[in-house]
């Protein structure tokens, strides 16, 4: 008797908690609407030929205008508690207690395709959505976090679009921390003087020495000339690559006076690798290479002591 009676209780629990309320539709679209009466017109001029000759309705209605102000939050965290039931059950509730014949009502219906990917099908083992402005894309790049099913037509939890979304944001977040970091792909600066290039896919160790100042021309008098130097990566006169060297080493002021292939324990230690292979944004790798050029790192530690 004892279990028979959790059985019934469990039930009860579980209809409670997939049943709509019946007022719904009161709580997402019965809410006074926004825009509209911060604003009034413009006085109207006394003398009739002061009027314009021509005059837009926008202009006369310039912050008048009003738009829904809905709450969808309770339509999401419903649809999102009928994750594994029958869509068509689902569906049929939500028709229940939000009718389509009313007008007002009939815009909740609008917003369910902004939730639930409804027109999926399977192709090669895949599946794929169908949207409504951008033709058909794959099940991981949808917006929306539930899905029908075409294989049982069950209302799903979209798992693949929200894997997808959280490595965009982990490398959103990386590209960040690159970006203030200085970081660029294929370049490692050491120091002012020294910089890491991979070239051809093998990291080459350079030099960097500050291009030599104009000389005097022996032919012409007032004419002054670049100075001598040969750039080692370039391979070209410092005189004929100024857009290069910037591009190259983050200014122009300097040049490559050598370069050296980096052995194997100078690419261990840089955690580095040769080929031809993405190099990626290793946030440990720039701590280490700070922690080794003497900068101050703060130390999570809070102990008091004085300093």
């Amino acid at each position: 008797m004892a279990a028979c009676a959790n059985e019934s209780a469990r039930g009860r629990l579980s209809d409670t908690k997939s049943s709509m309320r019946n007022d719904m539709y009161k709580v997402i679209v019965e809410r006074p609407r926004r825009g509209g009466g911060w604003t009034k017109p413009g006085r109207e001029p006394r003398e009739p030929d002061d009027r314009p000759a021509h005059e837009g309705i926008r202009e006369r209605l310039r912050g008048g205008r009003k738009w829904l102000n809905e709450n969808l939050r309770p339509l999401q965290r419903w649809l999102d508690r009928q994750a594994g039931r029958r869509w068509d059950a689902v569906y049929a509730e939500l028709c229940k207690h939000v009718d389509r014949r009313n007008t007002v009502q009939q815009h909740i219906h609008v917003h369910l395709r902004d939730f639930v990917e409804i027109d999926v099908y399977e192709s090669d083992g895949r599946l794929y959505a169908i949207r409504r402005w951008r033709g058909t894309a794959p099940l991981a790049d949808s917006y929306c976090d539930l899905y029908v099913d075409p294989r049982n037509g069950c209302l799903m939890r979209n798992e693949a679009a929200f894997a997808a979304r959280v490595r965009r944001r982990a490398e959103h977040r990386l590209a960040v921390h690159a970006r203030q970091a200085g970081w660029r792909e294929g370049v490692r600066v050491v120091d002012g003087e020294v910089q890491l290039h991979r070239l051809d896919g093998i990291w080459y160790r350079i030099e960097l020495a500050p291009v030599p100042k104009p000389r005097p021309s022996k032919r012409k008098a007032g004419v002054s000339l670049p100075g001598r130097a040969f750039d080692a990566v370039l391979h070209a006169q410092v005189g004929e690559c100024a857009s290069k060297r910037l591009n190259l080493y983050g200014r122009c002021g300097v040049y490559a006076r050598s370069k050296r292939q980096l052995n194997q324990a100078e690419l261990i230690a840089c955690r580095l690798r040769n080929g031809d292979g993405p190099d990626p944004f290793d946030p440990r790798a720039l701590a280490a290479a700070a922690l080794a050029a003497g900068r101050k790192r703060r130390s999570p530690w809070r102990t008091g002591a004085p300093h």
